[in-house]
C-alpha cells in the first residue's frame, strides 16, 4: 500500500513539472524576449522598411532637413504626406496671457491632394518640447478651420500655443492625423 501511495505522488509530481513547464515554455513561446519567470518583460520590436497603418507601435515621421515654401519666409515648411500637404507659412512668438508664458503662432494651411475627405481635427496639431512635454492648441484658429476638407481643397487658420518661456527652444510640431502613418514631427524655426 505503500509503495502505490509513492507511485501515486510521483506521478502527481511528474505531471505538475510537466504543466509548470509548458506555462513557462508557452510564454517563452509568446513572447521570445522575456527572461525565464519574468512574463512581462519583452524584446523590442525593430521595423524596416515601410510601415503600414495597422502596424502597431509606429512612431511619426521626424522631418530632419525642412522644404521651405518657395518664395516663402525662412521659417516655412512644405511637409507632403501620401494625401495631403501640411504647409507652415510662418512662425512667431510673442508674450502670452500668462506669466512666464510665450505663445506660439503657426499659419498653416492644410491641403487635401486626394480624391476623397479627409478630417481636420484640434487634437491633429500639438508642440512638443524637447522634454517631452506636450501643448495643444490654445485658441486663434477660427472654427470653419476644422471640420472635413474636401478634395482638392484646402483651408488655412492661425493656430496659438501657450508654452512655459523656457520650452521655446527645440520645440516640434507633432501633426498626427487620423492616417497614423502620416504622422510626422516638424522642428520649428524662429525669426
Amino acid at each position: 500500500m505503500h509503495q502505490k501511495r509513492t507511485i501515486t505522488y510521483s506521478i502527481i509530481t511528474f505531471i505538475l513539472c510537466l504543466l509548470l513547464t509548458a506555462c513557462d515554455t508557452s510564454n517563452t513561446a509568446s513572447n521570445p524576449g522575456a527572461p525565464p519567470g519574468n512574463p512581462n518583460a519583452s524584446k523590442p520590436t525593430v521595423v524596416y522598411g515601410t510601415s503600414i497603418a495597422s502596424t502597431p507601435g509606429v512612431g511619426p515621421i521626424v522631418i530632419l532637413t525642412p522644404t521651405t515654401v518657395p518664395g516663402g519666409s525662412p521659417q516655412s515648411q512644405l511637409v507632403m504626406l501620401a494625401d495631403r500637404t501640411l504647409i507652415i507659412t510662418s512662425v512667431s512668438q510673442h508674450t502670452a496671457t500668462e506669466s512666464n508664458a510665450t505663445a506660439i503662432s503657426l499659419a498653416v494651411t492644410i491641403k487635401n491632394t486626394s480624391t476623397k475627405p479627409i478630417l481636420n481635427e484640434a487634437t491633429f496639431f500639438q508642440l512638443i518640447g524637447s522634454e517631452g512635454d506636450a501643448f495643444g492648441i490654445a485658441s486663434g484658429a477660427p472654427s470653419p478651420f476644422f471640420g472635413p476638407i474636401a478634395p482638392h481643397s484646402s483651408r488655412s487658420a492661425t493656430l496659438v500655443f501657450q508654452v512655459p518661456a523656457s520650452t521655446v527652444n527645440g520645440l516640434r510640431l507633432l501633426y498626427r492625423p487620423e492616417v497614423p502613418t502620416e504622422a510626422v514631427f516638424v522642428a520649428l524655426t524662429f525669426p
